[in-house]
């Protein structure tokens, strides 16, 4: 679940690909966008993604 900074709104990535569709920059672009509010929200590096994982797997949150 992706939760929007502006407005609290909690959603998935297939919610926040749908306001995407009509964007030119839709396949360049690194962000999600809040269904409810529009607000663009910059994706997690992968590399963050990779030590919250690997944090998880040896125990630690």
């Amino acid at each position: 679940m992706i939760k929007c900074s502006f407005c609290g709104y909690e959603f998935n990535e297939d919610e926040a690909a749908k306001g995407c569709k009509s964007c030119p920059m839709s396949k360049a672009c690194n962000k999600y966008k809040c269904p409810n509010c529009g607000f663009e929200i910059p994706k997690e590096p992968k590399f963050i993604q990779l030590i919250k994982k690997w944090g998880r797997k040896n125990g630690k949150n």
